[in-house]
């Protein structure tokens, strides 16, 4: 198997360490497949326009500090000419928010530029390239519910699972959240399937609401919806769970919650499971 890397760093001496890391990983044993890498490289943003544009590449080491773009800035303009392949960020220490940003807005993975070695890259190499595919796949089919607008269950799956892990190695707690509107069975046969469809749309209506903008909102059964939040330094999950729990009473939503902690890491699926046992409308505090 061959790899074309797109390496786009603008630091000399780094760009000399990167090649001497991607060698490495060509001669070494990271994957079960022969790879032969060949690194294309660009100094500076333009020097990457031009690349893309011309020449196929498979997957793009970027530096975002460049001598004629900066930052943000950087990753959105690469992202925006090359949406179809997947990119690895590469930041400084102070950088790790900036990296869970640029993630959610569609690279598939950070690291930090003084812990690259070569099986670590390696690793986030293969990952990137699954999970590019895996989206890729997913955009594919449908990816959102016909009735309410929402993303449909398998996107949310895919999306929350990148959520947890991201938790899971920057150490911090994530909140999945199960809601369904209160006596929708009741509704649908004293008014009928349509009266039914209405409160659902309403609730997901609120719930697109009560969400942040880097929350993942999605339907993901007949009458569920499920929501992920990160914890972030301005708000604890706690906060966010009352604040939740409260407006969705108003709008008589039920909801179950689980908590992702790094130090007692579970599966997706143990999450969704601890939030469906969770969901009691005589709840008043969160379990984890």
């Amino acid at each position: 198997m061959s790899l074309r890397v797109l390496l786009v760093e603008s630091v000399a001496e780094d760009v000399l360490f990167l090649r001497d890391v991607l060698i490495e990983i060509e001669a070494g044993r990271f994957w079960n497949n022969w790879v032969h890498i060949e690194t294309l490289h660009a100094a500076s943003w333009s020097e990457a326009a031009a690349i893309l544009a011309n020449e196929p590449v498979d997957i793009i080491l970027l530096n975002p500090d460049l001598s004629d773009s900066q930052g943000v800035e950087t990753f959105r303009r690469v992202h925006a000419a090359a949406e179809r392949i997947p990119m690895i960020l590469m930041l400084g220490t102070e950088d790790g928010a900036m990296g869970v940003r640029m993630v959610r807005e569609g690279a598939q993975d950070f690291v930090i530029k003084r812990e690259i070695d070569c099986a670590p890259l390696a690793h986030a190499i293969r990952n990137a390239i699954e999970r590019h595919r895996l989206l890729t796949s997913t955009r594919a089919g449908a990816i959102n519910d016909v009735l309410t607008g929402l993303p449909n269950r398998s996107t949310f799956i895919t999306f929350a699972d990148r959520e947890r892990k991201l938790a899971e190695r920057l150490g911090r707690r994530m909140m999945l959240l199960i809601a369904e509107p209160k006596n929708l069975a009741g509704i649908a046969i004293a008014f009928g399937e349509q009266r039914r469809d209405l409160t659902l749309v309403e609730a997901a209506d609120h719930l697109r609401g009560l969400a942040g903008p880097t929350d993942l909102i999605a339907r993901i059964g007949e009458c569920r919806f499920g929501l992920a939040t990160l914890e972030t330094g301005f708000e604890t999950l706690e906060s966010i769970w009352a604040r939740l729990h409260s407006a969705a009473e108003s709008h008589r939503i039920l909801l179950g919650a689980a908590i992702f902690d790094p130090d007692r890491p579970v599966s997706l699926e143990g999450l969704l499971d601890q939030a469906s046992m969770d969901m009691n409308p005589n709840a008043l505090a969160m379990r984890s």
